[in-house]
């Protein structure tokens, strides 16, 4: 992916409340309250940037391939919707719709007809992010995604969250399955509370948790997520002292591959995701 690729800028709102969007990849580049960008932004690390959207695949496949019916298809992490320009459907002063169609681009990767209709809209106090995944194949069609926040941070040693769940998959450990108070990452504070420390590359299991707070400092994050879309909850950030961190609602790894949901011919897989600041 083109680091330094920027297409049109879509603004929903002001600075005190209000969102910047990039058309490429239908991506949140800010998410301003109260004159405070909540996510991190950085022209130069696009790719660390923002909230970028991984689909219809999250994280690595084996050998960056998907195989669907003993053919396979080259895809890299954390798919390919992000390396493209979406169309603007429509816009007002609270909500924009972008959509990306499937085209033989796509389908080098990916064999199937699709619509991917993005919506961003603020509310009173939110915003919410609504992904629309529409099957216009004759077939069923696979879906293993997640979203992909960079919170800023102001000091990366004094993040929480909480979760009450009780095991993880380790990437520092060749993705073995530790207990949540055993991984060097998480500090346990009690009462089911985490301090995090170092450069945690996680997927906690059972989360099972639709709404979370995360302690980034100033201020508080509340995000909110369907579960059942999105079974995993992924921490992860570059090393300890990168201003951002990434809490992402998410599937398995490889699970494009070995436990995908299935869309049937002309149905929608559709969820939202939201946040706000507390």
């Amino acid at each position: 992916m083109n680091e330094k690729v920027l297409a049109t800028k879509l603004i929903l709102g002001d600075e005190n409340f209000g969102v910047v969007c990039d058309t490429y990849g239908a991506k949140i580049l800010a998410f301003y309250v109260d004159g405070k960008n909540i996510l991190f932004y950085e022209e130069d690390d696009i790719s660390h940037s923002g909230i970028p959207l991984c689909f219809p695949s999250f994280g690595p496949l084996e050998n960056n391939a998907f195989v669907w019916k003993g053919k396979t298809y080259p895809m890299k992490q954390h798919g390919f919707i992000r390396d493209n320009d979406f169309e603007l459907l429509s816009q007002d002063e609270s909500s924009l719709s972008l959509v990306l169609r499937s085209s033989q681009k796509t389908k080098e990767r990916y064999p199937f007809d699709f619509e991917f209709i993005v919506n961003y809209q603020l509310t009173s106090d939110d915003l919410v992010m609504t992904y629309e995944f529409k099957n216009l194949s004759n077939e069923s069609l696979p879906l293993a995604p997640g979203i992909h926040p960079y919170f800023a941070v102001d000091n990366p040693s004094e993040i929480t969250f909480s979760s009450k769940a009780e095991k993880v998959y380790d990437n520092l450990q060749d993705y073995t399955l530790v207990a949540m108070d055993k991984t060097e990452c998480f500090e346990d504070m009690g009462e089911q509370k985490y301090r995090i420390h170092g450069a945690p590359d996680l997927h906690i299991i059972g989360h099972n948790e639709s709404k979370n707070i995360l302690n980034l400092g100033n201020p508080k994050v509340e995000m909110t997520f369907d579960t059942n879309d999105f079974p995993r909850f992924t921490i992860w950030r570059k090393s300890a002292d990168v201003p951002y961190i990434c809490f992402e609602p998410a599937n398995g790894k490889n699970a494009l591959n070995a436990k995908p949901f299935l869309v049937p011919p002309n149905q929608s897989w559709k969820t939202s995701v939201s946040l706000k600041t507390l």
